[in-house]
């Protein structure tokens, strides 16, 4: 995958990480980070960390069954969730993101930031956040990153760890 112009300026991570323009919105997190969106983000990362491959003797009905299941879960989060942001450069990593946006963050203020696994998906995952880093980066656009390990507790930051990894691996073999 090569990157385009924007994504490559994004703030680098310390951690494995892979770039990509996803359906991403960052907004001002008031309060606790609430357990019903914890929630739905843990079994968003179950869907997500669940092996990808499937063996040559996999059973056809039973891919056919989880095709229908997945169409479900698309349709029923499609009706749940109609408003998407748009798809916006980011960098996503074990324990922080980077993206552009045109908010003036301060470091050490708390978000709530929502993304979708790829522009055609209706799953969402909402992170827990803190603005580590923003920066002007020419015009209204500020380059910006966000400690989320918050937003996980070890089974979930498990979950986040696979799904990073397999992106970032996929991402080495697509360049």
């Amino acid at each position: 995958m090569m990157a385009d112009k924007q994504t490559t300026q994004l703030l680098e991570l310390d951690t494995v990480s892979f770039d990509a323009d996803l359906p991403f919105l960052a907004q001002p997190l008031e309060g606790d980070y609430p357990p019903r969106l914890q929630r739905e983000t843990r079994l968003a990362l179950r869907v997500l960390a669940a092996p990808g491959e499937t063996p040559d003797d996999t059973n056809p009905v039973l891919m056919r069954l989880e095709a229908k299941l997945d169409l479900a879960l698309e349709v029923s989060l499609l009706e749940r969730h109609p408003d998407r942001p748009s798809c916006t450069p980011c960098r996503l990593g074990l324990n922080a993101v980077a993206w552009l946006d045109t908010q003036p963050w301060t470091p050490g203020q708390p978000l709530l930031l929502s993304l979708y696994p790829n522009p055609d998906s209706a799953l969402s995952l909402c992170l827990h956040g803190r603005v580590l880093e923003s920066r002007p980066h020419g015009g209204k656009l500020r380059l910006l990153s966000a400690d989320i390990h918050g937003s996980f507790d070890l089974d979930t930051h498990l979950m986040w760890e696979k799904w990073v990894f397999r992106r970032h691996r996929r991402a080495i073999l697509e360049r």
